[in-house]
C-alpha cells in the first residue's frame, strides 16, 4: 500500500474520486469518457492504483463481449478511516507540500508562463459567524460544482485549492 496522501492527491485519481463522489458509482469506462483527456490506459492505471489501495470498490462485474466490466465505487470507510485527528497534521502538511512540487514544477518547467496559465494565489480574511461562514461554503460549493464542466475540446484541466484555517491572534 501506497503512503495515501500519495495516492489521493493525485490530480488524475481526484478526478476519478471527485466523479465518483457525485454519481455513487460509474463504470471504468464511464470514467474514461467523463475524464477524456486522460489516455485510457493512463485512467485504468490510476483506477488499478485506487483499487489496490482500497479507495475505490467494485460493486458489480458484468461480462460484456468478452470483457468484464467492472462498476466502481468509492470505499467511503477508508477514506474516513484516514481522515482521523490523529492524521490531520499529517494530511494538511502532505496537501501543502503536494501543492508547494507543483508550483516548484511549474516554475522550473520550460517556459512558465503564469499570466498564460492563469496563475494566481490569494489570501482573504473573513470576518463571519459560523452560520455565515456555513452559508459562504454552501454558495463556494455551488459554484464549484456549477464550473465542473465535462471534458470537451479547448477545455482543460485546472487545479484550484481551497484551504480554510484559524486566524492566529497577536
Amino acid at each position: 500500500m501506497k503512503d495515501i496522501n500519495n495516492v489521493l492527491l493525485n490530480p488524475v485519481r481526484m478526478r476519478i474520486i471527485q466523479e465518483l463522489a457525485v454519481k455513487q458509482s460509474m463504470t471504468a469506462a464511464e470514467l474514461c469518457e467523463k475524464i477524456g483527456d486522460v489516455p485510457r490506459t493512463t485512467m485504468y492505471r490510476h483506477i488499478n492504483l485506487l483499487l489496490e489501495n482500497n479507495i475505490v470498490t467494485v460493486v458489480s462485474e458484468q461480462k460484456i463481449r468478452g470483457s468484464l466490466e467492472r462498476t466502481l465505487a468509492l470505499n467511503i470507510g477508508e477514506i474516513v478511516k484516514h481522515n482521523t485527528l490523529e492524521n490531520a497534521s499529517q494530511n494538511a502538511f502532505a496537501f501543502l507540500m503536494n501543492r508547494y512540487a507543483r508550483f516548484h514544477n511549474y516554475f522550473n518547467g520550460e517556459n512558465p508562463d503564469p499570466a498564460q496559465g492563469k496563475f494566481f494565489l490569494n489570501n482573504t480574511v473573513l470576518m463571519a459567524d459560523d452560520t455565515e461562514f456555513d452559508q459562504f461554503l454552501a454558495e463556494l460549493r455551488d459554484i464549484l460544482i456549477k464550473y465542473n464542466f465535462e471534458f470537451k475540446n479547448g477545455r482543460k484541466a485546472r487545479d484550484i485549492s481551497i484551504i480554510s484555517a484559524p486566524v492566529e491572534e497577536d
